[in-house]
């Protein structure tokens, strides 16, 4: 059985506009830590803060024998896994996201509150914030 923590950000630029995420990956038992920082295209906020999920969900070599602790600002992801929000948009990365969540092992959500003093959101945020930039300096 595997076990870890994740922490996830989406960003975007002018919203809607150019977007990233931040993903940071943390094996609970070697704490070893993976950072992903990629840029998503034109996109929302919203968009981006799903997206990151997504991406860190599809990051995990077994997730059916993982236990996963997400850590998120995003008060809409977490509406829609512990409050069974129905999307008014964006409807096929919603379903993909909680299929996603449903192959995994366990899944526990907690919200963190966003640029505030909680190190690893924060950074979480710089690197979707750093994949927008990377791809803004290349343009």
């Amino acid at each position: 059985m595997y076990a870890v923590d994740i922490y996830t950000d989406g960003a975007c630029s002018n919203n809607p506009g150019p977007a990233g995420v931040g993903i940071i990956i943390i094996d609970q038992y070697t704490k070893k830590k993976k950072e992903i920082s990629k840029y998503i295209g034109h996109a929302t906020n919203n968009i981006a803060e799903i997206k990151a999920v997504i991406l860190s969900l599809a990051a995990l070599k077994y997730p059916d024998k993982t236990n996963v602790t997400l850590h998120t600002d995003s008060q809409l992801v977490i509406g829609f896994v512990k409050n069974n929000w129905k999307p008014k948009k964006n409807k096929d990365l919603v379903d993909k996201m909680l299929k996603m969540i449903d192959t995994l092992n366990s899944f526990h959500i907690i919200k963190v509150k966003g640029h505030s003093d909680d190190v690893l959101n924060n950074r979480a945020d710089q690197l979707a914030v750093q994949a927008i930039k990377k791809i803004a300096k290349e343009r």
